[in-house]
């Protein structure tokens, strides 16, 4: 019970490729605010990002950002459908696009009025079974693709175009990708790979080369994957079909991952494929894909293996729009770039009296001491057809 679902297909495995898109935002216009994005990934028609801007305590709809692309209606839950990278003025949004296989750019400023600035695409590497997943640090982008098994490095450009940079790494697995992760100092890249067994493998960085390490067994299946922010430990977002599982792998100095510490929480929600620490590193919140809730874990890095999380909390089921049924929730991120996160990002999706899938953004405020809550106008709708997996914020947290 891992995956999105394709439009007419319930909580179903799906999929086909991906490539990502691009954005670019002016990084120092001061009036840009706060940003929530999230390709929709419409099945077998023009693709596009949906864009939402925080004013208040809720979120306004922004110009859609057609990619030219194509979707495919559904990838892994952990599948990271678009990433934003800083390069100098700019900061660039990439956003998949899984039918086309191609890279579609553009120039956005304040969101106002998007200019496209051109396609990109790697022969090397095709998401053409279960999606494509990305990653950004620094000036490059790494793809995970599903259908040749294999990791993809882009440089991005000045402009927010992109190179390729060299023929697309085998991986540790040989299966499709499902979430990845390039930790803060730019060292190692972690996988998850959803329908094996290991279930984590990690590359060493050298420039664009990778090297791969492991794999790395894991206690249940694995989806999302978070890193600290000293670089030192991966975070591990697993499914079992009951309660929230989480694995946390010590990151050795050459990119190799220590023995691992499972953690099991009855007192959570049903499924626990997405996780994000907050920005000042004290929770995590974790998605539960099938009880459509939020727990919070207290985290604390310095308390040692097996101690590192203790249960805190668990909001409310997210509100269905009315006269819809719900589907899944997947991907999350946090809205503000300090303390605990402000307000919360959770991809939502539900089915129609016709049972046609569509998506949303739950917004949660989260209180210094308490559990987040769905706030009051809560969730906002994206465009029709659309399959969104996770949101990315801007600005992005720190690390």
């Amino acid at each position: 019970m891992k995956h999105l679902n394709r439009i007419a297909t319930a909580l179903a495995l799906t999929a086909i490729a991906a490539a990502p898109s691009l954005v670019t935002l002016q990084a120092q216009d001061a009036g840009i605010g706060r940003y929530v994005i999230t390709a929709n990934d419409i099945y077998r028609a023009p693709n596009s990002a949906g864009v939402f801007r925080l004013l208040g305590s809720a979120l306004e709809t922004a110009p859609t950002l057609p990619t030219n692309g194509w979707g495919i209606g559904g990838t892994y839950f952990a599948t990271n459908a678009q990433a934003l990278a800083t390069v100098g003025a700019n900061v660039c949004v990439f956003v998949s696009d899984p039918g086309s296989i191609d890279i579609a750019a553009f120039t956005a400023g304040d969101f106002s009025n998007p200019k496209k600035v051109g396609n990109y695409s790697d022969p090397s590497g095709s998401g053409a079974y279960l999606g494509t997943t990305l990653a950004v640090r620094g000036s490059h982008l790494f793809v995970g693709y599903t259908a040749t098994v294999n990791v993809g490095v882009f440089t991005i450009n000045s402009d927010c175009s992109l190179t390729l940079a060299n023929a697309a790494s085998k991986t540790p697995v040989p299966a499709p990708i499902d979430g990845l992760a390039v930790s803060p100092d730019g060292r190692t890249l972690i996988a998850t790979y959803a329908q094996a067994s290991p279930g984590v493998g990690s590359f060493a960085i050298s420039g664009t080369t990778l090297t791969p390490k492991g794999p790395y067994n894991t206690t249940v299946g694995t989806a999302g994957v978070d890193i600290t922010k000293d670089s030192k430990y991966a975070i591990i977002g697993e499914y079992g079909g009951t309660f929230p599982q989480i694995e946390i792998f010590p990151i050795n100095s050459d990119s190799s991952l220590g023995a691992s510490a499972a953690y099991s929480f009855p007192q959570g929600g049903f499924n626990s494929n997405n996780v994000m620490l907050s920005p000042d590193e004290t929770r995590l919140y974790v998605t539960n894909n099938y009880s459509f809730q939020v727990t919070t874990l207290t985290f604390n890095e310095k308390a040692g293996p097996g101690k590192q999380l203790t249960f805190f909390c668990i909001s409310s089921p997210l509100r269905t729009p009315v006269g819809n049924f719900p589907a899944y929730a997947s991907g999350i991120a946090t809205a503000e770039p300090t303390g605990k996160g402000g307000y919360l990002y959770v991809i939502y999706a539900s089915y129609n009296s016709a049972f046609i899938l569509g998506s949303a953004v739950s917004l949660l405020q989260v209180p210094t001491d308490t559990c987040p809550v769905e706030v009051n106008g809560s969730p906002f709708l994206l465009p029709a057809g659309s399959s969104a997996t996770t949101p990315s914020a801007y600005p992005p947290r720190p690390f």
